[in-house]
């Protein structure tokens, strides 16, 4: 047998020592029986050959003693002892009716008495090495210190002398993602660089040299790092692209200084506050709130801020927050919260200027008693504000329009709620079934049927799909078969009417619901829209002023404004008018993106760029797009304004007027093939617009361009006279 062996040596990351009985390995150490250290020594001496049972049992207990079930208990005890396990050996395989074999060569203790294994003083695996001492006995502390030391002087130095050389900001990105990436790789290098033979060792040297050779590794570690990370961040910034700095979207046209007027006699009513956090008291919520609205408008000489408006604001906004972003002299505010089948609600008026409550009032109905509280919250209203309301008039103001069950009016409210999301597919859809529910629980419900017809409008917009306009046809005949006295059901037939161009029947309907609510914001400004589409422009302006008027703090009425001006070409009255929405709501994509328009048309590029990209900035949407990719083509920018427009088709790709722009942008940048596809896709999908409404002037001015870049001269005349006989004013025409 090697002598050497009783001197000690290792299995892997195990320290056997036969003359102490002892194997140490990771968790401690264990005593091992004179026999099977024996046993385990003659297995070390022919590491990988089979020894049979027979040589074992003569080694161990001389010739003719022992037994078979002595020595397979001392193999059991050393296998005990490595933690190894006969079904799947590491370290000792038993080859059945032949003996046993060590599957791993010892290293001997003596072989490594030239070195110090880090650790303890008599020796161990880097595994029984301290985490703290095993950083600083490999350098890598000091790489980390120098490294940083190194890296930050760097980072400086680029800031400072790049900045002075009028470097790209792109190279000083370079430097701080290198400085970054290579720390990682600077203190793997340092771990490893010292490992020997699956150990982790110092060679014997004075304390000097092992402190010189422990920097001059940290040196290396540092350079080697710094080199391969540049390596690895040019090959990211080539495939990949490092991190750019994005400009700021900053609008900077000049928003008018002061705001609309507060109007005399003004109230607004505030989103009611949900106490109990319920889905059923928040509907209720939702429809007091409006309802109380629609019953106030109807009150002459008293100006109440839209719904849309109001609902800007949180439940508990400030008394100024109010004053400053509605414009009106009162408003209400209140909670609801529900206990089974009772109801509490509280409302108190409050003067905006001083923010000091007018009245204040609390109401604990029966849950079926909700129509008589919101009647009689509306008239504790009108007794506190100063307006004259006539005696004949009075419950006419009042009077309660159409009352349904209570069950279809909470599923009513959900499709209204609903339908006032940002329109898609998907929120028309969700708004139909709440209505159809609706009507499932009350079919003669005529507000639900005007709720379906205007998103059957909506959903033709969307989609310009004919089917739609006859279902809302549908809807709305409904609605005015079951209750004419609704001005919600007018105002809905108005619009469906201005879609398909019966401009005639537009201005009956919307004049119809203005008898009965001459507050109603959505009809008048449909009137404008009918008197600009019939080139009655002062009565169409002085129609969407009364809105604006009778509605302080309406942005929507400023924007209608604004949109009736941009097509008539009164570019910078158009701009001020937006600047108006964006004061009053600064984060109105709709409103940036008319505002760019306008800006554009009237030669403010730069500012007309930012605007737009404000409008993406808050909500993607295919006309800012659209309004970009424009801009982008006038200004020479082809391949920008053909992305803009490729986004634009993504949004909203049954749009024929983005397949129009982009076959504009196409066609300017030479790619004349592209450009023609583009334009046959718009023809086609400008025809459901023209069967629905073939006098529609915009669209006839579209087609009108569309088939003058498909070569189409002639057709092309005869529909752009047709669009100068109805908007002879308009730029685009």
């Amino acid at each position: 047998m090697n002598a050497e062996l009783l001197q000690g040596y290792y299995l892997e990351d195990w320290l056997i020592e036969p003359l102490k009985g002892q194997v140490t390995g990771r968790g401690g150490s264990t005593h091992l029986a004179p026999k099977a250290a024996e046993v385990l020594n003659c297995l070390a001496n022919a590491p990988g050959e089979i020894v049979s049972r027979d040589a074992l049992l003569d080694a161990v207990w001389g010739v003719g003693n022992g037994s078979q079930e002595a020595l397979s208990h001392a193999v059991s005890e050393v296998r005990h002892a490595l933690d190894d396990h006969a079904d799947s050996p590491h370290f000792i395989q038993t080859l059945p009716k032949r003996g046993y074999r060590l599957l791993i060569t010892p290293e001997m203790v003596a072989d490594a008495s030239s070195s110090v294994v880090l650790g303890a003083a008599d020796g161990a695996r880097p595994s029984d090495i301290g985490f703290i001492e095993n950083l600083k006995r490999r350098g890598v502390l000091e790489t980390l210190v120098g490294y940083m030391v190194v890296g930050w002087l760097l980072i400086q130095i680029a800031d400072i002398v790049f900045d002075q050389l009028h470097f790209p900001d792109i190279v000083g990105t370079f430097v701080t993602v290198l400085v970054i990436a290579g720390l990682p790789i600077a203190l793997i290098l340092s771990w490893f660089l010292e490992i020997h033979d699956g150990r982790a060792v110092l060679h014997e040297l004075s304390p000097a040299d092992a402190r010189r050779r422990r920097f001059s590794r940290t040196y290396v570690s540092i350079i080697s790092a710094l080199g391969m990370a540049g390596v690895l961040v040019f090959l990211f910034d080539q495939f990949i692209g490092l991190p750019e700095r994005e400009p700021e979207v900053v609008v900077t046209t000049v928003v008018p200084a002061e705001l609309p007027p507060i109007v005399e006699n003004s109230i607004a009513v505030l989103p009611f506050n949900n106490f109990d956090g319920s889905d059923e008291t928040q509907i209720f919520a939702n429809g007091l709130h409006e309802d109380i609205i629609n019953r106030l408008v109807r009150i002459p000489d008293l100006r109440v801020s839209s719904r849309g408006d109001s609902a800007t604001l949180s439940p508990n906004s400030s008394s100024e927050q109010v004053r400053r972003r509605l414009r009106v002299q009162m408003y209400l505010e209140g909670s609801v919260q529900m206990h089974e089948d009772r109801m509490r609600i509280t409302v108190q008026m409050i003067d905006t200027e001083s923010g000091f409550h007018i009245v204040s009032r609390t109401f604990d109905p029966k849950r079926e008693d909700f129509f008589a509280v919101r009647d009689d919250i509306t008239r504790l209203t009108v007794a506190n504000v100063r307006v004259a309301l006539p005696p004949n008039l009075r419950a006419s103001s009042l009077q309660v329009m159409e009352d349904p069950s209570l069950d279809a009016y909470l599923l009513y409210r959900r499709g209204i709620d609903a339908s006032r999301q940002s329109s898609s597919m998907n929120t028309i859809a969700t708004a139909l079934g709440w209505f159809d529910a609706a009507l499932e629980v009350d079919p003669d419900y005529a507000a639900a049927h005007a709720g379906k017809c205007t998103v059957f409008v909506d959903a033709y917009g969307e989609t310009d799909d004919p089917n739609y306009i006859e279902r809302a046809e549908s809807a709305c005949a409904r609605a005015l078969a079951l209750n004419s006295n609704l001005d919600i059901v007018h105002t809905s037939l108005g619009e469906l009417h201005v879609s398909t161009g019966r401009l005639n029947d537009a201005d009956v309907s919307f004049k119809k619901a203005l008898a009965i609510d001459p507050s109603n914001v959505r009809a008048l400004l449909g009137l404008g829209e009918t008197y600009q589409l019939q080139n009655k422009l002062d009565l169409a302006e002085r129609y969407v002023q009364n809105a604006i008027d009778i509605h302080p703090g309406d942005w929507n009425a400023y924007n209608t404004l604004g949109t009736f001006l941009f097509q008539t070409g009164r570019f910078d009255e158009a701009a001020q008018r937006y600047q108006y929405v964006v004061a009053l709501d600064p984060d109105n994509t709709t409103a940036y993106s008319n505002l760019g328009a306008a800006l554009m048309l009237n030669g403010n590029f730069a500012d007309a760029e930012k605007a737009y990209k404000r409008a993406i900035e808050i909500q993607p949407r295919q006309v800012a797009y659209t309004n970009l990719g424009l801009m982008q083509y006038f200004l020479g920018e082809y391949d920008d304004a053909i992305e803009s427009h490729k986004s634009a088709i993504e949004l909203s790709p049954q749009n024929y007027l983005a397949y129009s722009n982009m076959g504009d942008a196409l066609w300017v940048a030479g790619r004349r093939d592209e450009a023609s596809i583009a334009f046959l896709k718009a023809a086609e999908l400008v025809g459901g617009r023209l069967a629905v409404n073939p006098n529609d002037p915009f669209v006839s001015m579209d087609l009108a361009w569309i088939n003058a870049m498909l070569g189409n001269h002639d057709q092309a005349r005869v529909l752009i006279n047709k669009a100068l006989k109805t908007i002879p004013d308009d730029p685009y025409t």
